[in-house]
């Protein structure tokens, strides 16, 4: 195979600033499809920033990110292959947990999005509390709601900040078990995490990236 078409993302000598001190200064690094890539590195290091990077939250001050040989500034199209895990949970509050899995997957084009929900509803247990609202959740549930939204639909680079956070050791299995699931056709995974034992992954991944 043509080592090109292999690469799924490039980042090319990347700079990010905040107040005039350098978060990320100069990274490269290259990811081809199929792979599981850990970012590493203590607390105010850059990983997150790094994800909100490369999924178009933040800009970057100079360098080039390329995904599938598409320029990552100048492409709406390269973003739609990004799905994006933060920390932070997004929600509207007025709809249930159900209402906003379906209108996030109806948002982002799903062709049946109840038929996506009903066909996944096992995942992190989410069946539980589809009927309730944001509000009514606990820290962890709100986490799972993020999880199912981000992993359930099909894209080609997932990006995991601190997926195991919030946790327990059952929902940790079952996430372990979709990320084999989604590195097995092929996608591309990079997480960070204080404890990558935890997530269960350390012998599938692929290379190290240190912040």
């Amino acid at each position: 195979m043509d080592e090109k078409k292999k690469i799924i993302l490039e980042v090319d000598n990347i700079s990010k600033r905040f107040n005039n001190t350098h978060i990320i200064d100069k990274l490269s690094f290259k990811i081809n499809k199929g792979e599981i890539v850990n970012v590493d590195g203590p607390n105010g290091s850059g990983k997150t920033t790094l994800l909100k990077i490369i999924a178009q939250i933040y800009n970057y001050d100079s360098g080039k990110i390329m995904i599938k040989q598409i320029n990552l500034k100048n492409s709406t199209y390269a973003k739609s292959l990004i799905s994006y895990c933060s920390t932070e949970t997004i929600f509207y509050k007025d709809f249930t947990v159900g209402e906003n899995i379906l209108f996030y997957f109806t948002l982002i084009g799903e062709e049946n999005p109840k038929k996506l929900l009903e066909e996944n509803k096992d995942f992190q247990q989410i069946s539980k509390f589809l009927n309730l609202y944001p509000d009514q959740l606990s820290d962890g549930q709100r986490k799972k709601m993020n999880l199912f939204r981000s992993l359930i639909p099909n894209y080609e680079l997932y990006l995991l900040d601190e997926p195991d956070i919030g946790l327990d050791k059952e929902s940790i299995k079952d996430l372990n078990y979709l990320i084999d699931k989604i590195n097995k056709r092929g996608e591309s995974i990079i997480f960070t995490s204080h404890n990558q034992n935890v997530l269960g992954i350390n012998n599938n991944i692929s290379q190290t990236i240190s912040l």
